[in-house]
Formats: C-alpha cells, sequence, structure tokens
C-alpha cells in the first residue's frame, strides 16, 4: 500500500518539478549576477575621492605658479604684468589659439568696438587645463578649475567708448605633455 502512496504522489504533482527547477535556476543566476547598491556608491565615492585629489594636486600645482606671477596695480591699466619668460600675443576676434604648452599662458584678445555675446570654444584634449577670461581687470569667464576635452565659455560683452575694447585669456597647463586649443568668436 505504501507504494501505491508514493505512485499517486509523484503521479499527482509531477508537474510541480519543472516550475520549482525553474525557480531554482532563476534563483541560482540572480545569485550570481547580483551586486548590492552600497558597493557601487563605495566605487563610485572611491572615484570622486580620487578625483578630487587630483584636482587638489593640480590646483596647487596652478597655486604656487600664481604667486610666482605679479598681480595687476592699476585698475584700467591696458596689459596684464608678465614675468621675463612669458609673451602676452596679442590677436583678433575670431582667431585660433592653440598650445602654449606647460605653464600659463596669456593671450590677448581684440574684441571690437560692437556689444554682443562673446563665445570662447576650447578643447584642452585628454590632459586637464584651466581657462580664465578677464576683462577690464575682472575675472568674466572660467572653467572653474581644470577641465579636459571640449567645451566653451560664454559673457556678454557691452562695448563702451571708457571701457577696453580687449580681453585677456589665461591658460593654466600643469603638465608637460598638454595640448589645447581655442577660439575667441567675435561678439554676436
Amino acid at each position: 500500500m505504501e507504494h501505491v502512496k508514493s505512485q499517486s504522489f509523484a503521479n499527482k504533482w509531477w508537474w510541480l518539478f519543472y516550475p520549482i527547477l525553474f525557480l531554482l535556476v532563476g534563483m541560482l543566476i540572480y545569485a550570481l549576477l547580483w551586486s548590492p547598491d552600497g558597493s557601487l556608491d563605495i566605487l563610485r565615492q572611491e572615484l570622486r575621492d580620487c578625483r578630487e585629489q587630483h584636482t587638489i594636486a593640480y590646483r596647487e600645482q596652478l597655486d604656487s605658479i600664481e604667486k610666482m606671477l605679479p598681480e595687476e596695480t592699476q585698475q584700467n591699466q591696458e596689459s596684464l604684468e608678465l614675468d621675463e619668460n612669458q609673451k602676452a600675443a596679442t590677436v583678433n576676434c575670431d582667431a585660433q589659439v592653440q598650445s602654449g604648452g606647460h605653464g600659463i599662458t596669456k593671450t590677448k584678445h581684440i574684441i571690437g568696438d560692437e556689444s554682443g555675446r562673446i563665445i570662447l570654444q576650447y578643447d584642452t584634449k585628454e590632459i586637464p587645463d584651466e581657462i580664465k577670461v578677464f576683462y577690464d581687470g575682472r575675472l568674466i569667464a572660467d572653467t572653474k578649475g581644470l577641465v579636459s576635452g571640449a567645451g566653451q565659455l560664454e559673457w556678454k560683452y557691452d562695448a563702451a567708448q571708457n571701457k577696453p575694447n580687449f580681453c585677456y585669456v589665461e591658460v593654466s597647463a600643469p603638465t608637460q605633455e598638454t595640448v589645447w586649443e581655442y577660439i575667441v568668436n567675435c561678439p554676436l
């Protein structure tokens, strides 16, 4: 009689074998592929910390370079004071400026007598650099630290008779192998 009971159980519940098998295989696959959210957050935080430390090191290097540069002494001074080793090239708007190499490169851009919106398009390639734009002795646009790749800065230019018709662009390149280029477009 016992033999009959076990046969009747197998005959009665045989169809449960496949759903249970698929459920167990599914749970095994899920367990193998599962990645807890906490570990992703930890990895993201470690990546942020690494980037921050890298940026801090570059910022310290730039700060030490900036301390060696003289500051402007007059508010309406028409040219920035530069170290003897540095040159300030003068170019018109819509002219492309290419890599000046390691260190700080300052370029004077004639932006004309027409008011409008000015766009500086840059490409710092793979090695991060910092770009700052000065007009009338004030910082008017910058990349907010070291950046790599293409981007743009934009500002409104109001031409006036008692104001300069030029701006300075300063590129800070903390590493030897840096390559960059930019163009200051004429006012739109």
